[in-house]
């Protein structure tokens, strides 16, 4: 007997879906928006901000309605949005993105 547990049953470590860099040189943002599998069934989409002196770190990107579905808002670095399956995830993934490309970052509370 061994005092290791099993391949089966040790704790696995987290592992990346899909990352997406979201990079623009006129405003200076720059973004990640990264979709991780914790378990199964246990998936986390994030928005990481990438810049030097973390600028965008904490603002909120308001998010939108699609097909009748609220994505959002998303506080960078500070807020994950879960889902159960992978096809959640990456619709999560890919709204989160599209967010992340088409707003600038506001700080909380819309001041």
């Amino acid at each position: 007997m061994s005092i290791f547990p099993s391949a089966s049953r040790r704790t696995r470590s987290p592992e990346i879906v899909r990352q997406t860099p979201v990079k623009d040189r006129k405003t200076g943002l720059s973004l990640t928006v990264s979709t991780i599998r914790i378990a199964r069934g246990h998936y986390d989409t994030v928005v990481f901000d990438d810049s030097a002196d973390k600028r965008h770190s904490g603002m909120i990107l308001a998010g939108h309605e699609h097909e009748g579905r609220q994505y959002g808002p998303y506080v960078i670095d500070a807020m994950s949005f879960r889902a159960d399956t992978r096809d959640e995830a990456m619709d999560q993934h890919r709204e989160a993105l599209y967010a992340a490309r088409t707003e600038q970052p506001s700080p909380r509370g819309g001041a």
